[in-house]
């Protein structure tokens, strides 16, 4: 009685440590291209910068030359000059919302994974609506009114309109490349792949 449970026993093990050998060979599923997708949607705000641009807009209603001659009647219009100081944060980079399962490629053998990210753009903006009175400089000649402050509000939102006109990639495309191609492939390791491609759309 006592050798058939002692040969019992043996198998058991014999089993179970065959059992465990087989589970080291086998190898992890690595997610596939919409799991990728829904894992970089997720982490939308990786792949942007927050940024500060500040320009000085610059009001003049003169068109003179340095020097020229007027006529009597024109001198009681005179001219109205105003610098304002602007400040815009934006929000820019790649917009990771905008990716389609088209957009990522997996090899084969799932060790390589391939990403291909939209044009950098501006993703969200605001400006600094209050204005330092101290930091706007202001003249008027002539019967012209005093440059107040709905015209100061005027020139800041026309400021305004003009950064967001900018081609701003010549400014910090290569940096935005660089950090979103860092931080994908830091991303996607972490997801098991062992080679990471970011390709960037010019």
């Amino acid at each position: 009685m006592y050798k058939k449970i002692g040969v019992a026993l043996i198998c058991l093990l014999i089993s179970l440590t065959g059992c465990t050998g087989c589970h080291d060979d086998e190898q992890t599923e690595l997610p596939g291209s919409e799991a990728v997708l829904s894992e970089l949607q997720k982490s939308a705000d990786i792949a942007t910068t927050e940024l500060q641009v500040r320009k000085l807009a610059i009001y003049d209603t003169s068109k003179s030359e340095r020097f020229s001659w007027f006529r009597p009647s024109t001198w009681k219009y005179g001219d109205q000059k105003c610098v304002v100081p602007v400040e815009v944060t934006l929000k820019y980079g790649y917009d990771l919302r905008e990716l389609k399962v088209g957009d990522i490629r997996t090899s084969a053998d799932s060790s390589l994974v391939v990403v291909r990210l939209p044009r950098p753009k501006v993703i969200d903006a605001g400006y600094n609506t209050y204005i330092d009175e101290g930091s706007v400089i202001k003249m008027s000649t002539g019967l012209r009114s005093e440059v107040g402050h709905e015209l100061v509000e005027e020139i800041r939102h026309k400021a305004y309109e003009a950064v967001m006109a900018e081609d701003l990639t010549e400014l910090v495309g290569p940096d935005i490349e660089r950090n979103a191609q860092t931080l994908l492939t830091t991303l996607l390791h972490s997801l098991g792949y062992e080679h990471v491609v970011v390709e960037i759309t010019h």
